[in-house]
């Protein structure tokens, strides 16, 4: 499996995690098997995730980064069938990450202004970790399974 297919993979996850998302804010309903909106859990408004960078990568403009490239990859729907504005993906990711983009515009066009040579360098160290993480699940599954021989 060569690391541009892993990489789809991963932003399919992704995206696949973003339409439950989507669908749970506007279905609540759906959420934990429930039939009705009365026994609905009451969700909690504040983010399960947030944004603290522990690699120099990934900050806001890591995250406009991601949000940029799936926008452009296409495929992700609003719930009206149509593609997503620019801030409904903000909102998405805000809400998702507990963090502000403060204009989302703004920094679109700032990761535009970067050199070709910069202009991925989260998305660089994503594939950097995921190739990372494919060695070593192949290593530990070599060493699997030579050491039962």
């Amino acid at each position: 499996m060569d690391i541009s297919t892993l990489v789809e993979q991963a932003l399919d996850i992704f995206d696949c995690e973003l339409k439950i998302i989507d669908m749970e804010l506007e279905h609540p309903e759906l959420r934990n098997g429930a039939n009705t909106p009365a026994t609905a859990p009451v969700r909690d408004p504040r983010p399960s995730l947030h944004l603290i960078p522990k690699h120099r990568d990934l900050g806001i403009m890591g995250m406009t980064e991601i949000l940029t490239g799936i926008q452009l990859l296409g495929g992700i729907s609003s719930s009206s069938g149509n593609d997503p504005t620019t801030i409904a993906f903000a909102d998405a990711f805000e809400q998702t990450f507990g963090f502000s983009f403060n204009d989302i515009y703004d920094c679109q066009t700032a990761l535009f202004k970067r050199s070709l040579g910069y202009l991925t360098r989260t998305l660089d160290a994503m594939k950097a970790a995921l190739i990372k993480e494919y060695r070593r699940r192949q290593a530990l599954k070599k060493e699997g399974d030579t050491g039962g021989k």
